[in-house]
């Protein structure tokens, strides 16, 4: 297919007819007038302002009062020079980032204008042969013609105008407004008509001239078929965009149709042969018209048809293209950029008439593999296994991706969205707003194929707005990678009796940071977001592009559940803001135009050199990088490393990749957005990529077992990025110079002291690692002196109002019974993955082995030793070594039930 050419499909007559009435754009053209009035005045006054106009006006008392007549009638008419500076309705040309691939035509005339050079002399010839044979030497009127009609109108034979073609160009662009409207006195305008024609050619002599006439003529006139010009015509009835390839019969036709373009449309005419071509019949009006204008050829300026060329001409079937309205590529897209098209042109009418060609930041390449696999993810798994198996083929998906998309099946989910940005420069790369803009066959409440959820959509992120949090932390030194977050189960909100838990319903206990956001852990976020403040964490999301649903207030009102992705964003805005965390902190609004030049190759508008700003430090920034980072790569986080993990790299090698899920509350949006590290090849684009998947209608998924993000919106991220990248060197994320790497409790997250069984190595921003002047996380915050040893006591850890302690206290009276312990939110203490404790035994009551007696040796009565009495330790929970082993399972938490077992070594 030619790629600057728009898509085309084969259709019926009555099938084109219908399409037109689908087309998302209004057409409009100007009705031919049709007034009436008394006759015989007009066409006597007529008689003589022609008589005036031939002879100069020496006729006598007659003369004199035409020529005054025609004075009058000169008044209100406009300069006729003007034709220097006609403009014609163009549609606006949209095209993707190359320049060369036509996304798009925003128009209300189907108009391509063409210079008199484009024009060949055989169409030249037949436009004259059919509308006015005494053109090349007329003077804008043709007498002859005039009194024949005068005639046959006075005879009431006919209604025939006899209007050259500069009274036809003069009638639709040289005449005030008023004398062209249906209601208007057809010979007060044709008394003008025939005055401003005379002006006109007499504005514009000779050869040049008569080009220039003509040539306005072929851009203007209407044709039928909604095709205004020549070109238009060619294109609309026989798929040409040279006029060059015309035939004489072609040409000829096209010549037939201004007389009558409504009544002469070969479109009404045409039907379907076996070959499914659109083939006009011999007998239908437009093609006895046409070999009229054949067989009239002969007396043309240039064109002299031989006898057999003629014949040949003459039994030419007229096949039409059946062309049907341009289809839109990247429709979602095109509409966004008519938006801004509007902003920067000023004006709807400006966007649909004036010729503009826009070119846009899409990548065509990008745009399709994005509408392959959300056909693939969202369309497949919904229409039957037969269909689905052959949509699939189509595609070329790979049978390693056909399992996940299979898995789908079944789980209500109709639709989904995607945007891919270049962060480096905010150019939208890929865009679709919906699983396909065309499939209104498969159309329900559940996939509305128009709506755009990418950009006109507000759906919530889940955990995937949880870098932002996090971010607003490390940015506000209120955490670091290292801080300690409890993972209890707790009633934020008494009054609400609001207890959310984690998707697995698991109770960890305590965690650091970094692993409360790579395993996307929904307690530990909701702390941090009490401890950051909702205002602060509103204007970080703000300042890196996030536009909440009900702006800044929304998100205030939602208290402590903004934390998990409740308040509804944009995805387009979701994935700058992602972008902007590739980008070292620095944000650049999503950019969709980056030229558009006037119909005449001037640029009149271009997007301005990037300049990013930072709204994020890059030492922020790059800590939220370098924690989901970990969650492609299967040594820190296998379980999301399953369906991330980009395997791109030489030799089937890891591709760095960040990126994070979000569920929200009963899978009703599934989403993953993530980035690419920074490229290092010249004219590569830095990748973020926000994947939604839902359903249209906003309803819960009516499933058995309902997908998670994990299970649908990841592994579609990871096909496109995998597929985009698949040639691409593959570079690193490189910390910035402002962190540093150091040493902290595995547990506690802070200074190593005597509590700690162990530690983890730490990026920090310099001077808020533990032991600096900034430290964030207080040494031994998890540790407390008891029974004679270093004790877990989340109940220090709890930074939180105290009406949390509750939970707290319970989560620590349960894990002292170790692993599955349910509470009263119906929440079970569990170990992270990989671990067999939490952080050391559980703070709790301490009790001493009594003493045993030995039997006494040979020799004197021992004096008996006192019975100790308790001491306050053990009274109050600290003193001696606990023994107790935690309801027999072996792991050491001391309960005190002397049920236990043996201690396992220390973490």
């Amino acid at each position: 297919m030619n790629s600057r050419r728009p898509i085309r499909r084969r259709a019926s007559a009555a099938g084109y007819s219908r399409a037109l009435n689908r087309y998302p754009y209004s057409i409009h053209r100007r009705t031919r007038p049709r007034a009436g009035g008394s006759r015989l005045p007009a066409i006597l006054a007529i008689i003589a302002l022609t008589a005036v106009v031939m002879v100069g006006g020496s006729i006598g008392m007659m003369g004199v009062a035409a020529v005054a007549t025609v004075t009058a009638l000169s008044t209100d008419l406009p300069d006729p020079a003007n034709l220097q500076d006609l403009t014609f309705s163009q549609p606006s040309v949209v095209y993707d980032r190359s320049g060369e691939i036509e996304l798009a035509r925003f128009q209300q005339q189907l108009r391509w204008v063409v210079a008199y050079n484009d024009v060949p002399k055989l169409v030249l010839d037949a436009t004259v042969t059919a509308e006015d044979r005494s053109f090349w030497k007329n003077d804008g009127y043709d007498p002859a013609a005039i009194l024949q009609a005068i005639s046959e109108n006075v005879s009431g034979e006919s209604d025939r105008g006899a209007s050259t073609i500069t009274q036809q160009l003069v009638r639709a662009r040289l005449l005030p407004d008023e004398y062209v409207q249906p209601d208007s006195d057809r010979y007060l305008r044709k008394a003008k008509e025939l005055i401003q024609a005379a002006r006109l050619t007499e504005a514009f002599p000779g050869e040049k001239g008569k080009q220039q006439i003509i040539t306005a003529y072929l851009n203007e006139i209407y044709y039928g078929h909604d095709a205004y010009g020549i070109a238009a015509a060619a294109r609309v009835y026989f798929g040409i965009d040279d006029l060059r390839e015309l035939t004489a019969a072609q040409a000829a036709l096209l010549a037939a149709l201004p007389k009558s373009p409504s009544t002469m449309d070969p479109y009404r005419f045409a039907k379907p042969d076996k070959d499914g071509n659109l083939v006009v019949p011999d007998d239908a009006p437009p093609i006895v018209r046409r070999n009229y204008i054949l067989r009239n050829l002969a007396g043309s300026r240039w064109t002299d048809l031989t006898p057999r060329q003629l014949r040949e001409a003459l039994t030419e079937p007229v096949i039409l293209s059946g062309e049907e309205p341009l289809v839109l590529r990247a429709p979602h897209f095109t509409w966004q950029v008519r938006r801004r098209l509007i902003e920067i042109l000023g004006s709807e009418e400006a966007v649909t008439t004036g010729g503009y060609r826009v070119v846009t930041s899409l990548d065509w390449n990008a745009q399709r593999l994005a509408e392959k696999w959300l056909t693939a993810s969202a369309i497949a798994p919904n229409v039957k296994r037969e269909t689905a198996d052959k949509l699939l083929e189509s595609l070329k998906i790979p049978e390693s991706d056909r399992t996940w998309i299979n898995q789908l099946r079944g789980k209500d989910l109709h639709n989904g969205a995607l945007v891919a940005i270049d962060y480096l420069t905010g150019n939208v790369l890929a865009y679709a707003g919906s699983a396909g803009y065309y499939r209104d066959d498969l159309a329900s409440p559940e996939f509305e194929p128009k709506y755009d959820a990418a950009g006109d959509g507000e759906r919530q992120p889940g955990s995937a707005f949880k870098p932002i949090v996090y971010a607003t932390g490390f940015e506000q030194r209120e955490l670091t990678p290292a801080s300690l977050l409890l993972d209890i189960t707790t009633e934020f909100d008494p009054k609400q009796k609001w207890a959310p838990r984690n998707a697995d319903q698991l109770d960890r206990g305590p965690i650091l940071a970094r692993k409360a956001l790579q395993y996307s852990l929904n307690v530990p976020a909701i702390r941090a977001l009490e401890r950051i403040g909702n205002e602060a964490v509103a204007r970080q999301a703000e300042a890196m592009g996030i536009r909440f649903a009900g702006g800044e207030l929304a998100f205030l009102q939602s208290g402590l559940s903004g934390a998990i992705g409740t308040v509804e964003v944009r995805p387009i805005d979701l994935t700058a803001a992602y972008g902007t965390l590739a980008n070292g902190g620095r944000y650049l609004p999503p950019q969709m135009i980056l030229q558009v030049q006037d119909s005449n190759g001037k640029v009149v508008w271009e997007a301005p050199k990037p300049e990013p700003k930072q709204v994020l430090s890059a030492e922020s920034a790059f800590l939220v990088t370098d924690i989901l980072e970990g969650n492609t790569d299967p040594d820190q986080n296998p379980g999301w490393a399953a369906r991330t993990m980009l395997t791109n790299g030489p030799d089937g090698s890891r591709r760095p990749a960040a990126v994070k899920t979000g569920t929200a509350n009963e899978a009703r949006d599934l989403a993953t957005y993530g980035y690419l590290p920074p490229p290092r090849t010249a004219g590569l684009p830095g990748l973020a990529v926000g994947i939604w998947m839902g359903n249209s209608d906003h309803s819960n998924p009516d499933a058995e077992k309902a997908a998670t993000s994990l299970t649908a919106a990841a592994p579609l991220w990871r096909a496109f990025m995998r597929d985009m990248s698949a040639r691409w060197p593959v570079t690193e994320f490189d910390a910035p110079e402002g962190v540093v790497e150091a040493r902290a409790d595995k547990w506690s997250g802070g200074r190593p002291g005597p509590w700690t069984r162990d530690t983890v190595e730490e990026w920090f921003i310099a001077g808020t690692e533990p032991g600096a002047d900034g430290e964030v996380d207080p040494p031994g915050l998890l540790y407390s002196r008891a029974c004679g040893d270093w004790r877990v006591d989340a109940l220090k850890a709890e930074l939180g109002p105290t009406e949390w302690d509750r939970d707290v206290a319970d989560w620590m009276a349960r894990a002292r019974r170790g692993p599955g312990a349910e509470g009263r939110h119906e929440s079970r203490t569990a170990y992270m993955r990989g671990e067999y404790s939490w952080g050391g035994r559980i703070l709790g009551p301490c009790f001493r082995p009594r003493p045993v007696l030995l039997p006494a040796p040979p020799g004197p009565e021992p004096t008996p030793s006192p019975t100790p009495e308790p001491s306050p330790a053990d009274a109050t929970g600290s003193g001696g070594p606990d023994t107790g082993g935690g309801a027999g399972n072996g792991n050491g938490n001391g309960n005190g039930n002397g049920n236990g077992g043996p201690n396992p070594p220390p973490p």
